[in-house]
Formats: C-alpha cells, sequence, structure tokens
C-alpha cells in the first residue's frame, strides 16, 4: 500500500481526520489526551489563520492514515503574551486541573527555547518573556491510526516539519510522550529534560475527581531538541547553556 502526504482539505476532511484522532488515542490509550480533547458538548467555533492541517492518506483506498496540525508564526506569537483560556471544560475543577496540565506541560520549553524554531507541542498558557520578530512552526499535534502504525505514516510528518526547519534555519523542540520517543530519537532529536505533569489541588471538587480518573494523576513527558539542521557535537554549547 502506498501512504502519501497531503495538505487537508477544511472543507470536507474535518469529520474524518477527527474521527482518526480519536480512534488512535483510544489503540494504545493514553489518557492524558482528555484534559486536552474531552468528550461533552460543543464549543465556539474559531478560525486560526496560523494553522496548517496534513494527513497521509492511502493512494489505492482514500483511508485516513494519520494527521497533523502545524501552526506557523510570520511573527513573534509571544511577543503579547500567550494566555490559552481552557473554554473546552466546564468553569469547574475540570477547568483547574486542565489548566495545570497546560502551564506544567509548556514551561520546559518556554524556559530553554526563547528562540526562533520549529516545535511540536500541546497547548501552553505560560508567558515567556521574548521579543522582536521570529518565524516560529509548531507541530500542535500528530496521529497515526493503529491500521497503519509502523508504515511510515509519522516519518512523513517528521520530514516535512525538519525540511521546514532546515529551510529557515531554525532549532526544533518537542514534548515527547514515552510512546513517541524513539521516533524522536532516530531523527537525530536529543533529551534535555523530564517533564512529569502532575496536577495537585488542596480541595478537589466532583469534577476534579472525575478528571484525574479520566485524565490519569500524572503523565510522563520528554523535552527533546534538534539543532539548527541537526549538527550536533558533543563539545556544543546549548543555547540556552550560553551566559
Amino acid at each position: 500500500m502506498v501512504l502519501e502526504l497531503r495538505e487537508v482539505n477544511s472543507e470536507t476532511d474535518f469529520p474524518v481526520i477527527a474521527r482518526c484522532m480519536f480512534e488512535s488515542y483510544e489503540n494504545l490509550p493514553q489518557k492524558f489526551f482528555h484534559a486536552y480533547f474531552p468528550v461533552h458538548g460543543s464549543g465556539p467555533e474559531a478560525q486560526d489563520p496560523t494553522s496548517y492541517w496534513q494527513k497521509v492518506v492511502g493512494t489505492n483506498t482514500g483511508r485516513f492514515a494519520g494527521g497533523a496540525l502545524w501552526n506557523i508564526h510570520k511573527e513573534n506569537p509571544f511577543a503579547e503574551g500567550h494566555d490559552m483560556r481552557i473554554d473546552w471544560f466546564p468553569d469547574d475543577g475540570s477547568r483547574r486541573f486542565a489548566e495545570q496540565v497546560a502551564e506544567e506541560h509548556g514551561a520546559p520549553r518556554a524556559r530553554v527555547g526563547q528562540r526562533p524554531q520549529i516545535c511540536k507541542r500541546v497547548l501552553l498558557i505560560v508567558k515567556p518573556k521574548r521579543t522582536g520578530l521570529i518565524k516560529d512552526q509548531d507541530l500542535f499535534i500528530v496521529f497515526t491510526h493503529a491500521d497503519y502504525r509502523h508504515k511510515g505514516v509519522a516519518q512523513q510528518f517528521m520530514d516535512w516539519g525538519m525540511a521546514k526547519a532546515d529551510e529557515t534555519g531554525v532549532e526544533m523542540f518537542l514534548d515527547s510522550t514515552p510512546l513517541g520517543r524513539p521516533l524522536y530519537e532516530k531523527n537525530g532529536f536529543m533529551y534535555v529534560e523530564k517533564n512529569v505533569i502532575s496536577p495537585r489541588t488542596d480541595s478537589p471538587d466532583e469534577a476534579w475527581k472525575e478528571t484525574v480518573e479520566k485524565a490519569g494523576d500524572h503523565s510522563d513527558w520528554w523535552l527533546m531538541w534538534r539543532p539548527v539542521r541537526g549538527k550536533y557535537e558533543e563539545k556544543t554549547v546549548k543555547p540556552w547553556e550560553k551566559s
């Protein structure tokens, strides 16, 4: 079977790509997914001009094998701060839980990655202090349907992203799950630090407890880095280590 990377058609593809995304994260189950994509109700639609969706499909069958969402910024997305409202949860303990997840998830990259970059991230509500214009590109999420794993689907997305980074001469950062780390290491990403996300509260309400049950009380992530054009030697001083 031939699998081909294509741009998503925003008029027709989203029902199928959404179903593919949920099925991908249910097999194998990854509980953290519920903190970002809970199954309840619906919220207001929003158009993000920086968003760029891709899909991989079987050329003979047309079936979705996987998808990816990039955010491509021509200017500094953090110049005026980057507060993200967690409004896909009700205003109760479930939202407080998701806010902590998002803040803890973004903190390491905000600390070490304050330069032009391409990055794979989930949601940020931190406010890193940045100035000036940059070109920034985020791989918001990537997924492969269980039926198409180990067939090079995720590699097609990675090849595209790395080519973009090399073209613009920037670093790449990403936050890796345990399942994704082998793919990123194979592509020359280096381990920076482990990030254990573990939201806590002294007074959990029932909504907080229910969200913990669905999303898990902690998740393990690894902040990983690919230097400009993938060139790195042991003696190289990492940019965030410079005085």
